[in-house]
């Protein structure tokens, strides 16, 4: 995964679902849910999957608020 960073750059949604990563995580907690369950469930991650890489860190770290420009694997 490559990473770019910027002071200025602010992402903290799913912005095709304009659903935000801090509102996702309490869900996320509450269902168990993995990147898979969260695309079902909500659509996040689903269309143009620029959000995916956010999603899967947010998993991993907790994180819901991204200074870099994340880009998905592969």
């Amino acid at each position: 995964m490559t990473t770019h960073r910027a002071t200025d750059i602010v992402i903290d949604r799913c912005v095709c679902q304009r659903f935000l990563f801090s509102r996702l995580l309490p869900l996320v907690a509450e269902h168990g849910w993995s990147l898979h369950d969260i695309k079902q469930a909500t659509g996040c991650g689903d269309q143009c999957g620029l959000c995916e890489p956010y999603l899967s860190r947010m998993l991993d770290t907790g994180e819901t608020i991204f200074h870099e420009i994340l880009e998905a694997q592969g």
